[in-house]
């Protein structure tokens, strides 16, 4: 009876992902049947599980893809998409990126998941949402940073030593009609409140240098 509970619940569930909290609502009984139920359902692979208390919902029962950057935020937070992912979200980069790539004020990890490679990167904990949107679709909500913040974040991340802005363009293979599209509000606010000197001072000088290039 709970293994058909489990299986119908599973069918119906509007997401591509369960959690153990939303399972300890819907399945009736005691801990322990509700953990043996899951136990089984990851061994016959009807879950699959992301982390602990997190899992996929495998076909058939969810024909729902899953969203790589909601995930992320679910498997280790608190985290927003950064990076190369976040780059190649605001086609800054033409790479496709196969880790999805976070960052976060807690230790670096890296997540081998079923769905792929989730990658987190430390960042300061000061003033870690500035520069970051959340995103809300009909099928995902997630944090992502700017493409000004993304860069900033790669600055830190990868000790990235760019004497100039075409050093960086030619590194990240960035062409011209990007940064000439994004809006310079949200750089002009991290090159003089970043949580790193080396960062701010790199983002004041290609503030200086669009200035005079666009």
């Amino acid at each position: 009876m709970m293994k058909k509970h489990l299986e119908n619940t599973l069918y119906s569930w509007p997401k591509s992902f369960i959690r153990d909290s939303d399972l300890a609502i819907l399945l009736p009984g005691s801990i322990d049947a509700r953990f043996s139920l899951i136990k089984r359902a990851m061994k016959e692979d009807k879950l699959l599980p992301l982390r602990r208390g997190l899992y996929l919902i495998n076909k058939p029962y969810s024909n729902t893809l899953p969203d790589l950057f909601e995930i992320a935020q679910l498997i280790y937070g608190p985290s927003y998409i950064s990076l190369e992912s976040a780059l190649a979200y605001h086609h800054w980069i033409p790479e496709a990126v196969y880790t999805t790539t976070s960052v976060s004020f807690k230790r670096n990890v890296l997540f081998n998941t079923p769905i792929g490679q989730f990658h987190f990167s430390y960042v300061p904990n000061e003033n870690f949402y500035m520069g970051v949107e959340r995103i809300e679709t009909e099928e995902a909500v997630f944090l992502i940073g700017s493409a000004w913040k993304a860069l900033a974040d790669c600055v830190y991340v990868y000790r990235k030593s760019w004497v100039n802005l075409e050093d960086m363009m030619e590194d990240l293979r960035i062409e011209p009609e990007s940064l000439k599209q994004e809006g310079r509000d949200t750089l002009t606010t991290l090159a003089l409140q970043y949580p790193s000197k080396r960062v701010r001072i790199f983002l004041m000088n290609i503030s200086q240098e669009l200035s005079n290039w666009i």
